[in-house]
Formats: structure tokens, C-alpha cells, sequence
């Protein structure tokens, strides 16, 4: 710094370790006070930019937050371009002498003072009319004036806390909030990061809100982000956002892949992507048997979500996604026939239109009516575990009465009910139900009972023997999805609204998918899988197994020599009571080991056919590279080893 020669009272001493670096600075004068001090200096800043500037680096070296005092407008510029005064922020100009007493106040009514100045350059060769001649300029045309007597502690917890928030942290917590971050998780993660960065020094660095930001703050931050991102959080402007959205996005994939619509002031959207579509048409179960679930609490305005979901040997795989703003009949039945219009022609397996075989649903009345409504040939038949669980949460409801000691009996006897093998044996257990002697104590129950057995053909295992279920009886498939959608699509994070929902489910939601499947085609299964299906009791030989003809086996019982079972492995199902109505069954497995013979049901990794079936609905991929899914050890490995490399990944996958 440099010292004024035209200036009297300059000093060429002045400490300035709190002015920022990389300015140019020529000192005018220096006057220590009792509280401080007062000083007037000279800056290279030319126009009004350079001296904000100036004042933010300036705020930030001093740790000192100035808030405008009074302005000069500059409207035609003699002498100078820019002039300002401030105050310091502690002192706010409180409207009433209660005001100070509030926790929140942060009033000193401090005096300290700073003044900027900008005057006007000569324009060369222009005669000057001024009285006065400025001998600081061109080279320095910014005046600084600073009244240092601040009357409270700087360097204080109590004061930093209330210092604006720097524009490097707010880039950090724009990183963070395009992540995925919520505002609380974006500033526990902050911090983390500022503990592990300044160890002991985190004290300090937590106190100071220019560097550690409040919750409120990142709210506010994070709403003004996305409603620039995502259009406004309700009104119309959000339906319009919304249309331009699906708009952008059909326009995008070249096809129509999302709808949008309104009854009632309720709004309805259906989405189909491309790798849903082709799951509709190149899936065969995807005729067959279809899951569907709902869930909420996923965005701020708390929509619901439907997924509809078929299942394969990679678990889950999705069919569409249904967003409504009301769980009402006619919101879900607009979201169902929007839906249809924006389905493949050869959609549920070639079934188009008139939907799958059978929808596996939870017992909810709207739901189930939009369902039959939408697609009235299709069977509805209800989730066995969900049926138990209401049956549960009904004995435990204390105005129905049931003792703590009756309750599991109680349970018994439905379950009995459910998992009965033929409907005799299920008339027979409703017989039991009705005359057991601690029945006969809860006539309430009776009547429930008796209101659930008129249902039976929805719910009971006996009635499904002729239904494409494969074994699948409850709807885990469509819970994991959704377990999946909140923790790893959404990251347990509340979307901001409608908007960034749909977002999400068009984006994130069949990438995760996509890598899910492509893993498995890869042989790269990096989750815990389900064994349930595993074969067990020793393994079936080959010459326990006689081919009839095309696709049609015959295969001798492990336990009983006298029994056999016929295999039909063109629709993947067995004579057995698992695979009757085409669940896997260790029959099935021994035809596709010993006969290499490629079933949905099983993912083998020596079956090139099955995982180029996965990697086709995963990427949209018919050929990949020559030799791809070959072997490592080809068919030289020995048959012990062969069984490790062939056991089967069954199509309960428990989603990472």
C-alpha cells in the first residue's frame, strides 16, 4: 500500500491484513480512535461491478457484513458514477425498543460505517472544468471511507451466525441438491465434510453461517433451485410445466411414453417407457401375471404411485407407472385408460389392450374396481400375505375384543383356509372355523370369517390351480419395487413437487432397472437372492428323466419311485403341486440342466439365449459381441463344478 503524498495525516503504517488481496491500494488517511479507527483510502475499481466486488471480497477478509445505509443516485455523472453508504448489520433500525429483547435480535445498534465512492474518469484530451483537480486519478477512482468502531465483539460465535452466506458455499449446496440431497441431508453432509477438512479448527468453521449455513436457510435455497428447475410447486403454472414436460420427453424418445389428464380438478398420469414397452412385448409373462401396488409420501403434496410390475428370473421388471393426485375411482380409472392408449399394440404379451390373464392386487375397493373398469376380462385375484395381515390387525384391534391368548388360534384357522389344497379341504376348514369352541366366543369374527369365505375365489391358493400365477401368490415383487423407489431412486428424499416426481420416474427409475438387469445378464449378481426354489433332497439324473416329444418331458419323483410328473416346458410347468401353475420346481430344473433346455424361470449362466432375453429388455441390445456370454471353462469343466456354475437365481430378487 502506498502512501499519499497530497493527503495531510497519512500514515504509511496501517495494518491491512483485512483488506483483500489483488487490488491496488493508496492511502489517504489514518486516524486511531479510542474503539478503533477511521481511515480513508483509494482503490483501482473503476465502475460501479468493481466496487460490489471490492465490498464482497472485503466482507469476506474482515468477516465484517455491511447492509446499505442510503444511496446517491447517479443519473447524469459529473464527478462521480457510483456512491453508497453503509452500516454495519448490527445495527438494524429496530421499529420498537421491545424489538432488542428477542432471542433473534441481533441489533447493537453498532455506528461503524463504510462509504464507496466512485468518480468519474477524464475523458484524454477533453479540457476540464472542475475547481478542484483529482491527483489520485485514473490510477485510483474508487474512495473508501470506514468508520471502524464496531461495539461488539467480531471474531464472536454470537456474531458470525448472523454473517451472509458465501457464494462458494451456496455452489457446494447447489452440487449437493443436484444429487439428490434434501436440504437437511445436503447440510449434514456439509458438515461432515467441514469436520473431516478442519479437524479441531470445526468449532470455528460451524459457527460462521458464511461458511455453515442454517437449515432455514437451505430450504430456502433448495425451493428457489427447483422452482426454477421444476416450475411452481401447485397452481397451474404447474399443470402447464407438467404437460411441457411429458411434451419434452415424448419428443425426446420419438414415441408417446407419458400422458397426462384431469377429472375433477384431480390430475392423472401414465408412463410407459421404452424398456417397459419392450418387456410388454418381448416378456411372456408380462401376459400372464401382472402385480400392481401403490404408495405415497414421495413427494410434498403426498401423490400416489402405482407400478404395475411382472415378474422374471431377474425378479421385478417394470410394465408402467401410474402417478394420480387422488386414490378416487375415477382419478385411478383415467390414469388405467391413459395408460392403454400409450401401450405397444402387442402389449401384455400380444394381449394388447384387454390386459393381462390376472392382476395381483392388495384388498383395495377403488383400486381393484379402476382394474376391472380398465381391463374386465382379466382376473383379480388378492395378495395371500396382505389377506393374512388384515386378518392379524383386526384380533388386535381392542374393540373387537380377542384375547391375547386366542389371537394366534384365531389366525390359524384362516390360514388354514388359505393354503388349503383343494376346495374340499377348504369347505372343510370353514366347517372347522365356524364350530371351534373358541370361535363360538367371538361371534364378530364369525361374521368376518363368513364375509371373507363369500370372497374366496379372490384369495384362496385351491382356486388358482388353472391361473398363470407360477407360484407367486403374494405381492413382493411390487413391495421391493417400491422399497427400491424410495431408497434408491428417491434416496428417502421428498421430491419438490409433481414436477421432479415424474422426473425421476422417467429418468432415474429405468436406469436403475436397466443396470439391475444388465448386471444379472453379466453374471455380475451383487445382491442377496432368494433359494427358496433351489432344488432340495439330492439332485434328479438324467435317467430319471424320459423326453415324450416337443418341449414334453416325463420325470420320476425323488421320494416316491412309483410317481412320475409330466413337464411341459414350452409354458413352463409341471405335474408337482409347486409347479402346477408354473412355479419352478426342481423337475423342471433337472430338464433344463440335462437337456439344456432355456425356461424364464431360471437364470442359468450357461444359457446364452436367457441372458441375451435379460440384456434385449435391460438396453433395447439384439446382438452383442461374438462370444459374449461364452464360458470361461466351457463344457470341459467337470459336472460337480458345472452344478455350482448352473444353479439358478431364482425370480424372488431382493433388490439392492
Amino acid at each position: 500500500m502506498s502512501r499519499c503524498a497530497y493527503t495531510p495525516g497519512a500514515v504509511a503504517h496501517f495494518r491491512d491484513d483485512t483488506l483483500p488481496p489483488d487490488y491496488t491500494y493508496h492511502m489517504c488517511m489514518f486516524k486511531p480512535l479510542k474503539n478503533g479507527y477511521q481511515t480513508e483510502f483509494r482503490v483501482n475499481a473503476e465502475d460501479a461491478d468493481g466496487a460490489q466486488k471490492w465490498l464482497r471480497d472485503y466482507t469476506e477478509s474482515s468477516r465484517v457484513t455491511y447492509r446499505v445505509q442510503t444511496t446517491k443516485p447517479i443519473k447524469q455523472p459529473k464527478t462521480n458514477i457510483f456512491k453508497t453508504c453503509y452500516r454495519c448489520q448490527h445495527n438494524t433500525l429496530p421499529r420498537s425498543s421491545t424489538a432488542d429483547g428477542r432471542n433473534a435480535s441481533k441489533n447493537t445498534s453498532c455506528p461503524a460505517q463504510l462509504d464507496i465512492t466512485v468518480k468519474k474518469l477524464r475523458v484524454p484530451g477533453k479540457r476540464c472544468r472542475a475547481k478542484t483537480v483529482d491527483n489520485h486519478l485514473p490510477s485510483f477512482p474508487m474512495v473508501v471511507k470506514i468508520q471502524h468502531v464496531h461495539n461488539h465483539l467480531i471474531e464472536s460465535a454470537d456474531t458470525l451466525k448472523f454473517r451472509d452466506v458465501s457464494e462458494a458455499t451456496i455452489e457446494i449446496f447447489k452440487n449437493l441438491f443436484s444429487k439428490g440431497h434434501s436440504p437437511s441431508s445436503a447440510l449434514n453432509t456439509h458438515k461432515l465434510d467441514l469436520q473431516m477438512e478442519h479437524g479441531a479448527d470445526y468449532l470455528y468453521k460451524a459457527a460462521d453461517r458464511s461458511i455453515c449455513p442454517s437449515l432455514a436457510f437451505c430450504h430456502s435455497l433448495y425451493r428457489k433451485i427447483f422452482d426454477k428447475s421444476y416450475g411452481a410447486a401447485s397452481g397451474e403454472k404447474m399443470l402447464h410445466d407438467l404437460e411441457a414436460a411429458i411434451s419434452s420427453y415424448n419428443e425426446e424418445k420419438g414415441e408417446v411414453c407419458a400422458k397426462i389428464g384431469e377429472t375433477n380438478g384431480k390430475l392423472a398420469i401414465a408412463v410407459c417407457t421404452p424398456m417397459m414397452k419392450r418387456i410388454h412385448s418381448k416378456h411372456e409373462y408380462s401376459g400372464e401375471l401382472v402385480f400392481i401396488d401403490t404408495s405415497g409420501g414421495m413427494d410434498r403434496y403426498d401423490c400416489r404411485i402405482f407400478m404395475l410390475l411382472t415378474h422374471s428370473s431377474a425378479g421385478g421388471v417394470p410394465l408402467g407407472c401410474l402417478i394420480v393426485t387422488s386414490e378416487s375411482r375415477e382419478c385411478v380409472t383415467l390414469a388405467l385408460n391413459l395408460y392403454k392408449e400409450i401401450i405397444p399394440d402387442d402389449a401384455f404379451y400380444g394381449n394388447g389392450a384387454k390386459g393381462p390373464l390376472v392382476f395381483l392386487t392388495d384388498d383395495s375397493e377403488s383400486e381393484r374396481q379402476s382394474l376391472h373398469t380398465a381391463f374386465p376380462e382379466a382376473t383379480l385375484i388378492l395378495c395371500v400375505f396382505h389377506l393374512l395381515q388384515a386378518m392379524w390387525r383386526y384380533l388386535w384391534e381392542a374393540k373387537n375384543a380377542v384375547r391375547k391368548d386366542h389371537r394366534p388360534h384365531l389366525l390359524f384357522l384362516v390360514k388354514t383356509m388359505t393354503y388349503a389344497k383343494t376346495g374340499a379341504y377348504l369347505d372343510t376348514a370353514f366347517e372347522t372355523l365356524v364350530a371351534d369352541d373358541i370361535t363360538k366366543s367371538y361371534p364378530n369374527y364369525i361374521g368376518h370369517c363368513v364375509k371373507l369365505f363369500k370372497r374366496r375365489k379372490e384369495w384362496a391358493i385351491c382356486h388358482r390351480e388353472d391361473l398363470p400365477t407360477r407360484g407367486n401368490n403374494t405381492n413382493n415383487y411390487a413391495e421391493d419395487a417400491m422399497r427400491v423407489l424410495k431408497d434408491q431412486i428417491f434416496e428417502r428424499v421428498r421430491a419438490y413437487n409433481v414436477v421432479q416426481l415424474l422426473d425421476f420416474l422417467l429418468t432415474r427409475m429405468p436406469s436403475n432397472y436397466e443396470r439391475r438387469i444388465t448386471d444379472i445378464a453379466n453374471g455380475r449378481i451383487d445382491v442377496t437372492l432368494s433359494k427358496k426354489y433351489l432344488p432340495g433332497g439330492g439332485v434328479i439324473e438324467k435317467e430319471m428323466v424320459r423326453k415324450l416329444g416337443d418341449n414334453m418331458f416325463e420325470c420320476k419323483s425323488q421320494s416316491k419311485p412309483d410317481v412320475t410328473y409330466n413337464v411341459d416346458m414350452s409354458i413352463s410347468v409341471c405335474s408337482c403341486f409347486a409347479g402346477m401353475t408354473g412355479a419352478p420346481c426342481k423337475h423342471q430344473y433337472a430338464i433344463v440342466r440335462h437337456y439344456n433346455v432355456s425356461s424364464l424361470n431360471f437364470v442359468l449362466l450357461r444359457d446364452e439365449k436367457m441372458r441375451e432375453h435379460l440384456l434385449f429388455l435391460a438396453s433395447g441390445l439384439d446382438q452383442v459381441r461374438p462370444g459374449w456370454f461364452a464360458l470361461l471353462h466351457g463344457d470341459a469343466r467337470s459336472k460337480s463344478t458345472l452344478k455350482m456354475n448352473h444353479a439358478m437365481i431364482m425370480t424372488t430378487i431382493y433388490q439392492i
